[in-house]
């Protein structure tokens, strides 16, 4: 019994990872006016095209107020971009940004890209939507896996973008995509400040507002972690990508632990022994957790409360179990280092 019941601990195991799914944000600042960015847009948009669907991509283009100063998409929304476009000092297009952080040319965009996917994120983000195609409340949860160690004010930037614009200019016979339209949290975002025991969250809210000239069906929200404006440290700690139109309805923050989803997050990871527990529970459901080493042998157990943290003397891989009264799990793996 207990060799069948470590099979399948080490099964679960090989499938259970703590990091987030690494979402990558890939930036390109263009003018309509701008010949050098129209000349790289087939490059631009073969990349995108090749890495959209995986998941793994986000993209936002904003545009700026030079060479032409008709640029349309600039003259919708001048302000925000122009946060966007201070952020990082862009003094001449095309310019183009991997994450806050790499700068990155039209010829060379996806070895930066599958470096930067392979990098583990601590930093899950989730949104839901409340509304309709036109107006409504967009809820967002973000959550820390262990203590993110911001040394400056870290932001939430929910950016919607629109593909398929009519283009102006060298776009004249194409269309713009990807095209910045609004930063659903103001100019410059809102900060995040979370204060632990960890994996931590933290839920906020936007409200957004469709104009009858952008097209729903085109739109989609870039949801990305970045500093503050202007501040130092650029990194993007994870980005979520997600049409408008398909992001899940009828959840907001109080709704998010009531619903049917079960959640489970462990860490540090690894650790030094010493780890934190969160835990959704759907409904009203009970919930206990157990801790296992690889052997089968329960080292702690105790209820949801009970099991925000847990220390552990010896060095291993130990397997995390939160279980409901309505008889639903889920596992996580920890490594114990000490």
């Amino acid at each position: 019994m207990k060799n069948g019941f470590v099979f399948v601990l080490l099964a679960v195991l090989a499938a259970t990872s703590m990091a987030a799914q690494r979402v990558v944000l890939f930036e390109d600042f263009t003018n309509c006016g701008c010949g050098p960015c129209w000349n790289v847009e087939p490059q631009i948009n073969a990349f995108i095209s090749a890495n959209i669907e995986s998941g793994n991509l986000c993209v936002v283009r904003p545009h700026v107020s030079w060479p032409s100063s008709n640029d349309p998409i600039y003259l919708a929304n001048p302000t925000e971009q122009t946060v966007r476009k201070a952020q990082y000092g862009v003094n001449s297009v095309p310019y183009f940004k991997m994450d806050g952080i790499l700068n990155v040319s039209a010829g060379n965009l996806q070895t930066p890209f599958n470096q930067r996917v392979a990098i583990p994120a601590i930093i899950a983000i989730d949104v839901a939507r409340n509304g309709d195609a036109v107006s409504g409340i967009i809820t967002f949860r973000i959550i820390a896996e262990e203590d993110p160690q911001w040394t400056v004010p870290m932001n939430l930037w929910p950016i919607i973008v629109e593909d398929n614009i009519p283009g102006a200019g060298y776009w004249s016979n194409s269309v713009f995509e990807q095209a910045f339209r609004d930063n659903l949290l103001g100019y410059y975002g809102e900060e995040l400040v979370f204060e632990g025991p960890y994996p931590d969250t933290i839920f906020t809210e936007a409200e957004y507002s469709i104009p009858s000239t952008w097209d729903v069906n085109e739109l989609h929200l870039a949801t990305f972690v970045q500093c503050a404006y202007q501040a130092n440290q650029h990194e993007v700690e994870n980005c979520n990508w997600v049409k408008l139109l398909d992001i899940e309805m009828g959840i907001d923050d109080t709704e998010w632990n009531s619903s049917n989803d079960l959640f489970l997050s462990v860490g540090p990871n690894p650790s030094n022994g010493a780890f934190s527990i969160s835990t959704v529970l759907p409904g009203n459901s009970i919930g206990t957790v157990e801790v296992f080493n690889l052997a089968g042998r329960v080292v702690a157990s105790g209820s949801t409360a009970e099991m925000q943290s847990v220390n552990i003397d010896e060095s291993g891989i130990y397997l995390v179990r939160l279980s409901t009264s309505d008889g639903m799990s889920v596992t996580e793996s920890v490594a114990v280092i000490r």
